[in-house]
């Protein structure tokens, strides 16, 4: 029986080729699962980045959505805050305007402040004639007596600003004699004395017909010749009252209504 011939080396035969042809396909098989898995799994992976960048921005917008409705809700509350203080400020503004004006209307009445008007002014002083042997000096001289009937007359006539010299007359105002001196206030004044007053027209009239000065000033201006003048004065400067307004020990009985 004869005995089938090997192939020689690099011989190339059908079993050879199918074999060849086998891997080749194998081969191929294995390169194409692998591109189609590479790819699946690529696809896989961006569907599920997608949806991760998805959920992401939208945890953000919702976010940006709660951050922009508290801000809006803060707004609001400043807003509400803001008209409620608003409202008393204005209300404050009015009542502190109220109130300086009651302040000032207070200053006013209480000689605190500097006033100009219509008025009289009143001139008076020593008289120039001779002293009689037996006479009394006094009697030629003007007394603290005289300026203070002459003041009070003015008052009683319906003067609402007083000044002598310069010196405003308050309610705490007091006007003594000291030697030939008169003091006034705190001020030590010699005469001539000019007595200005502001007051509504007519003032010096009623002042002339007041018994206050016709009861003794107006004799001793007649009997001793002090010097007296008085005129109108349509435009008249009356300063401030300056001095010590405090009170230490009269305290109201009651407390103040606004």
């Amino acid at each position: 029986m004869a005995v089938p011939r090997q192939p020689a080396r690099g011989e190339t035969g059908p079993r050879r080729v199918r074999t060849q042809w086998a891997l080749s396909i194998t081969a191929g098989l294995v390169v194409v699962g692998f591109v189609g898995a590479a790819q699946w799994n690529s696809s896989a992976i961006r569907q599920q980045f997608t949806t991760s960048a998805q959920q992401v921005l939208a945890r953000q917008v919702t976010e940006l959505e709660s951050e922009q409705k508290a801000l809006r809700d803060q707004q609001a509350t400043a807003d509400a805050q803001i008209q409620q203080i608003q409202g008393p400020a204005t209300g404050s503004q009015t009542a502190l305007k109220e109130l300086n004006a009651r302040l000032g209307t207070a200053r006013l009445q209480a000689g605190l402040v500097r006033v100009k008007g219509p008025g009289a002014v009143i001139e008076i002083a020593d008289s120039q004639r001779a002293v009689p042997p037996n006479g009394n000096p006094s009697n030629f001289i003007v007394l603290v007596d005289d300026l203070r009937d002459i003041v009070t007359a003015l008052w009683a006539s319906g003067a609402e600003a007083i000044s002598i010299n310069g010196e405003r007359l308050v309610s705490i105002s007091s006007i003594y004699g000291v030697g030939s001196s008169v003091l006034v206030n705190t001020s030590f004044l010699s005469p001539p004395f000019r007595i200005e007053a502001i007051g509504t027209g007519g003032l010096l009239d009623r002042f002339l017909a007041n018994p206050g000065y016709l009861g003794r000033v107006a004799q001793r201006i007649s009997s001793y010749g002090l010097e007296f003048a008085t005129r109108t004065d349509p435009a008249l400067d009356i300063p401030a009252f300056v001095g010590n307004t405090r009170f230490r020990w009269a305290v109201p009985t009651e407390a103040v209504s606004p």
